[in-house]
């Protein structure tokens, strides 16, 4: 977020109980050493096959190799990711130092070639993740060997392909596969992973969505050992894939427990028209397509996260985005399995679809992030793929947006809002005589210091980390909303809400009732917007219809104190009288240089000032607080 040095004092609304400001206004900073185990996973593909993303050229040189993936990480983390799943065996190969596979040709031009002093990528990229407080996630391919027929030649002499040729299945188009239907393929393949696990302090071992090449792949060979047991070809070929899942889900966890298994299928499981139980699409479906049924590795709790690639736009008529979504949420619930959506932003680059086109494409991605938000069931997202994000600056700057704003609360089994995301709890925060200022980002906002110091020492609001209070990030429309319902003790019942709040999300029972009293009037299509940025002058609106109706505000508020504003006129005629009442109390008042910015977003410390103005307003006595 870009910071603001030129104003004064801006708007914001509602002061809230302590335990609600807790639960609203606490959250992981991105890039602020938060782990993806404490909220929401905000993740990013590292692809290493034919040179995607790492290295831009290969080569043995350590100091080259190091400069290159530290820029990577240093720009995931400047855009809020705390995670990064870093492709460390593409084909049959290694990024790392392995017994098991030659290194790389796509990190040093020649397989079987290492970087020069000992450079080690993994170890490297760990160790550099860590210290950002970010997560790292080995990312394998389990079957491929090649990705193309030329690379057979390219093989080094110690590859497991060379050396176990019984293990290899070439399909029609020259590229060779280990044989998924190989008990022996299977062992190699689960010995790999682990040896990461045991060698390298990785956070997770990941795997990708290629499993049987297609339906014509010639097995015959090796299904004709299990033609009795498995009169259908596909339920045998599942049931080979599932078996290297279980296999290594078993082996990574006994080697670590603490360690994530993940794999990130295709997006569509089976079509309903294909297969009880498969979502409302016409799409390929890896049951059919891959055999890979990875509907059942979530029910058998085979992975602790899945994250399918639902790389399709909201609307698309064979492969809904929405649809897919809550699909996939509804798999996962009531399992101990995360669900993390793997969002397709190179589309914004490579698609001539109007939905992902310019600034189309960074609306569609944000609006996915939002979305996720909003489900109890979704714990965060994954963008394929990292370079997408030097093509495109628009969603690098939406990146570092959606990471500045505050996910919904956690949800207990129950959906019941739990009040922090790890910080402290109501009972042990400090009294004001012991409240000592713990923010360190808050040099250039000295003027609102002495506020949020009050409301910090009460614990009505917290900082984004212990130390950070992150003043210039944006709050949502939903966010208000539970605000100023909750600190108003509001109540009423209600027989509808807006179409695009979903009754899943923690919000949904406020904008309900603050539907039904008038409060939030909506956009005039049946829409609310629950996760759209508040603006100032929205902000002020519904603030003022309770405050005005409670008699806290006059109803009848003098216009005439806009006139001194430069930008008066860009007010909505809707909200020129709640901006009039809101100045005429002195709870908002402009920059200093005579704007008061209508049409702006509302920030954190626009919130704690109007917050800390409201309470004074209501008569709830802070002068004692130092």
């Amino acid at each position: 977020m870009l910071k603001r040095y030129h104003f004064s004092f801006r708007l914001l609304a509602l002061a809230v109980c302590t335990v609600v400001a807790i639960g609203i206004f606490y959250q992981p900073m991105p890039g602020n050493n938060v782990s993806a185990e404490q909220g929401e996973l905000r993740g990013v593909w590292v692809s290493t096959v034919s040179n995607i993303d790492y290295p831009s050229s290969q080569t043995t040189d350590p100091a080259a190799l190091k400069k290159e993936l530290t820029a990577i990480l240093d720009h995931c983390e400047s855009m809020g990711f705390n995670a990064v799943f870093f492709q460390v065996r593409p084909a049959s190969d290694a990024f790392y130092k392995s017994e098991i596979f030659p290194w790389s040709r796509y990190l040093t031009g020649t397989q079987g070639i290492a970087p020069k002093d000992g450079f080690d990528p993994l170890a490297f990229a760990v160790e550099e993740a860590h210290d950002r407080g970010m997560e790292l996630h080995a990312w394998i391919n389990p079957y491929r060997i090649t990705a193309s027929a030329s690379d057979k030649d390219l093989l080094a002499r110690d590859n497991p392909a060379v050396l176990r040729p019984e293990l290899v299945l070439t399909d029609s188009n020259g590229k060779m596969y280990y044989n998924p239907g190989d008990s022996a393929s299977i062992q190699l393949i689960v010995d790999g992973a682990v040896e990461i696990v045991k060698n390298y302090d990785v956070d997770g071992i990941h795997m990708d969505d290629y499993f049987y090449p297609d339906s014509e792949f010639d097995d015959d060979g090796t299904y004709s050992f299990y033609q009795k047991e498995y009169p259908d070809k596909g339920d045998w070929r599942r049931a080979m894939v599932n078996k290297m899942v279980k296999q290594m889900d078993e082996a990574v966890h006994a080697e670590k427990p603490e360690v994530a298994f993940g794999i990130s299928p295709r997006g569509i499981w089976a079509n309903d028209t294909d297969m009880p139980g498969g979502s409302a699409t016409r799409g390929g479906g890896s049951y059919t397509t891959v055999y890979a049924d990875s509907k059942a590795w979530v029910e058998n709790g085979w992975v602790d996260y899945i994250m399918p690639q639902i790389y399709w736009n909201i609307g698309y008529e064979i492969a809904d985005y929405s649809i897919l979504c809550d699909w996939w949420s509804d798999v996962v619930k009531d399992t101990d399995v995360k669900l993390y959506i793997g969002e397709g932003a190179y589309r914004t680059v490579s698609s001539t679809t109007p939905a992902w086109t310019g600034e189309n494409g960074t609306d569609e991605l944000k609006r996915h992030i939002f979305m996720g938000r909003e489900n109890k069931n979704i714990s965060g997202y994954c963008m394929f793929t990292y370079n997408t994000f030097l093509a495109n600056p628009s969603i690098d700057a939406m990146m570092q947006e959606v990471n500045a704003i505050l996910p919904e609360p956690e949800k207990g089994s129950a959906g019941e809002e739990v009040p922090s995301l790890g910080g402290a709890s109501q009972s042990d925060k400090p009294v004001d005589e012991e409240y000592i200022n713990q923010f360190t980002d808050m040099d250039d906002y000295w003027w609102a210091m002495d506020e949020v110091n009050a409301l910090a020492s009460q614990g009505i609001i917290k900082g984004q980390s212990e130390t950070k209070f992150a003043p210039d990030a944006y709050i949502t429309r939903a966010d208000n909303i539970v605000l100023l319902l909750r600190i108003l003790g509001k109540k009423s019942d209600f027989i509808d809400n807006f179409a695009d709040v979903s009754p899943d999300a923690y919000y949904y029972q406020e904008i309900g009732i603050a539907k039904a009293l008038g409060i939030a009037l909506g956009g005039g299509d049946g829409c609310f917007y629950p996760t759209g940025l508040i603006k100032r002058q929205d902000m002020s609106t519904l603030a003022y219809r309770v405050l005005s109706a409670e008699g806290v505000l006059t109803s009848i508020p003098n216009t005439g104190v806009l006139n001194q504003f430069l930008d008066k006129d860009s007010i909505d005629f809707y909200a020129r009288d709640a901006m009039a009442a809101c100045v005429g109390a002195g709870l908002m008042s402009g920059y200093g240089d005579g704007w008061i910015n209508p049409q702006g977003n509302a920030t954190r410390i626009e919130v704690a000032l109007f917050m800390y103005r409201i309470q004074n307003l209501l008569g709830q006595d802070l002068s004692n607080v130092e």
